[in-house]
C-alpha cells in the first residue's frame, strides 16, 4: 500500500477514536484525552512511522513484516494515480485528475493565506504592545497593549506571548483568564494549529484531515477553560462564564483558525459561536473526576490507538528499487563471492509469465521484479543477500534469450545493487 496512505490512514484512526467518543459520552467527553487523541492524529499524519521496520536490523522484526516473495502489483504502488502515468493502469476519470490539482492548488493557498494573515495580525498586535509586565510574586509574564485593539490572546509559534488589554489586569477575573491564555501558550496551541494546517496540505484528500483542525480549535479552548476554573469554587466559575459570553462581543482581528474563541464576534443563537461557547459553559461548570479508573481508561484508549496507528506499519509495502548503477552491466566471467548454485537447469525451470525478471538468492527463493518497479526509493538500512538476477526476452523466431547477472537484493524493502553479467542462454524454442 503507498505509504501517503498508510499516513492517512494511521492519522485519522486517533481523530475518528476522539470524534466517537465525544459522539458516544457528549456532556461526559473528556477533552483532555480528546486532545491527546488529536495530538496523535497530528503525528501519524506528519511521520512516516511506515518506515520504522525497514530502519531496524532484520534479526529484529518477523519474517512476516518483511516484503514476500510474490508481493501484489497493485498493493506495492504500481497502480497509477496521475494522468501523466496512465501507461498501463487507468482508473479515475481525467476530470477528477484535474479537479484534484484544482483542490490541492486551493488548499496550498488557503494554507498560505491563513499563515500570511495570522502573521499581519499578530504583527499589528506586536506593534500596539507599549509595556511588558513580570510579576516573580505571582508567577506572571505578560505584554500590554492599548483598549480596544483585540481581546486577551497569545500570540506567536515558538517565540510566544500572552497578550492583555491595558484595562484587563484591573478585572477581579484577570487571575482565571491568565490561566487560560498560560495554557494554550504551554499547550503551543499556534503551533499545533500550523500544523493542522500542514496535514491538509499533505492529505488534502482525507476528510478526516478537515475535521482535525475543526476538532482541535474547540477542544484547545475547552481545556484551556478547564485549566483556568480548576480549584474554583462554583461562583467563580459562574464569573468566568459570564465574562466568556462579555468577551464574545469583542472584535478580533486575527483569522477565525488563529482566533482565542474568549472573543470573537458573536453570533445568533443558531450560530456556530454560540453553540461552542455553550458547550465550554457546561464543561468548565462540571466537576471533574480524577480517580483510577479515569486514568486508565485514557492510557488504555491512548495506547490502543498508538497501535491501531502504528499497525499500519504492516500493510505498507515499498516498491522494489534499485541504484542508480543497476542497469550498467559490469562484465564478470565469475561471481566475487562464494555461496552461488546456477546451472541450466535451473533456466529452464524459470516461469516468466508474470514477469521477465526474476531474483533467486542464494537460499533458491524465487522473486518476480516487475520492471516498473526498479525505480522508486525508500528509506531503509539494507540488508543485502546475494542471487542470481535473470532476465527474459522473446525472440521473433519463437525462441528466447535469458540473461543471467550475478547482484545483490535486500531482503527489508527489495533493493537491487551490484550487477554484474554471468551468462547468456539462448533457446530455440522459449520453455518458459
Amino acid at each position: 500500500m503507498e505509504l501517503l496512505v498508510c499516513m492517512s490512514i494511521a492519522g485519522s484512526i486517533p481523530v475518528m477514536i476522539c470524534l466517537f467518543l465525544y459522539l458516544i459520552q457528549r456532556g461526559n467527553y473528556n477533552y483532555i484525552l480528546g486532545r491527546r487523541l488529536l495530538l496523535t492524529g497530528v503525528f501519524f499524519y506528519l511521520v512516516p512511522v511506515q518506515l520504522v521496520k525497514y530502519l531496524l536490523p532484520k534479526d529484529a522484526l518477523p519474517e512476516t513484516m518483511l516484503i514476500g516473495r510474490k508481493a501484489d502489483s497493485y498493493l506495492s504502488g504500481t497502480l497509477s494515480f496521475w494522468s501523466e502515468k496512465q501507461g498501463d493502469y487507468i482508473w479515475i476519470p481525467q476530470w477528477f485528475n484535474i479537479f484534484a490539482r484544482i483542490w490541492l492548488a486551493g488548499i496550498i493557498i488557503f494554507a498560505i493565506y491563513e499563515i500570511i494573515k495570522y502573521w499581519r495580525g499578530a504583527h499589528s498586535i506586536r506593534n500596539y504592545i507599549f509595556e511588558k509586565i513580570e510579576d516573580p510574586e505571582d508567577n506572571l509574564t505578560y505584554y500590554l497593549i492599548p483598549d480596544e485593539i483585540c481581546g486577551p490572546c497569545t500570540i506567536g509559534f515558538f517565540r510566544q506571548k500572552i497578550v492583555f488589554p491595558e484595562s484587563f489586569p484591573l478585572h477581579p477575573d484577570f487571575i482565571m483568564v491568565y490561566k487560560h491564555e498560560h495554557t494554550h501558550l504551554k499547550n503551543h496551541d499556534n503551533l499545533v494549529k500550523l500544523l493542522c494546517l500542514f496535514v491538509l496540505c499533505l492529505h488534502w484528500m482525507n476528510p478526516v484531515a478537515y475535521l482535525l483542525l475543526f476538532l482541535y480549535i474547540d477542544t484547545a479552548e475547552i481545556v484551556s477553560d478547564s485549566a483556568a476554573v480548576d480549584g474554583c469554587t462554583k461562583e467563580k466559575r459562574q464569573d468566568y462564564a459570564n465574562l466568556l459570553v462579555l468577551e464574545a462581543a469583542t472584535s478580533d482581528i486575527r483569522p477565525a483558525v488563529w482566533k482565542n474563541n474568549l472573543s470573537g464576534h458573536k453570533r445568533n443563537k443558531e450560530g456556530k459561536d454560540f453553540k461552542t461557547l455553550k458547550r465550554r459553559i457546561n464543561y468548565m461548570m462540571k466537576e471533574k473526576r480524577k480517580g483510577m479508573l479515569q486514568r486508565g481508561i485514557m492510557v488504555a484508549v491512548s495506547a490502543l490507538t498508538v497501535v491501531a496507528s502504528a499497525g499500519t506499519a504492516f500493510a505498507y509495502e515499498p516498491m522494489q528499487w534499485s541504484d542508480g548503477s543497476f542497469d550498467e552491466t559490469i562484465w564478470s566471467s565469475e561471481p566475487e563471492y562464494a555461496g552461488y548454485t546456477n546451472s541450466d537447469a535451473i533456466t529452464d525451470e524459470l516461469d516468466f509469465s508474470e514477469c521477465d525478471n526474476i531474483f533467486i538468492d542464494e537460499n533458491g527463493e524465487i522473486v518476480n521484479i516487475f520492471s516498473d518497479e526498479i525505480d522508486t526509493h525508500i528509506l531503509c538500512t539494507h540488508s543485502m543477500v546475494n542471487g542470481y538476477f535473470y532476465t527474459h526476452k522473446s525472440n521473433s523466431s519463437g525462441g528466447c534469450t535469458v540473461v543471467t547477472y550475478t547482484c545483490q537484493r535486500c531482503e527489508k524493502c527489495g533493493y537491487l545493487a551490484n550487477k554484474k553479467y554471468y551468462s547468456t542462454t539462448t533457446y530455440a524454442k522459449c520453455p518458459h
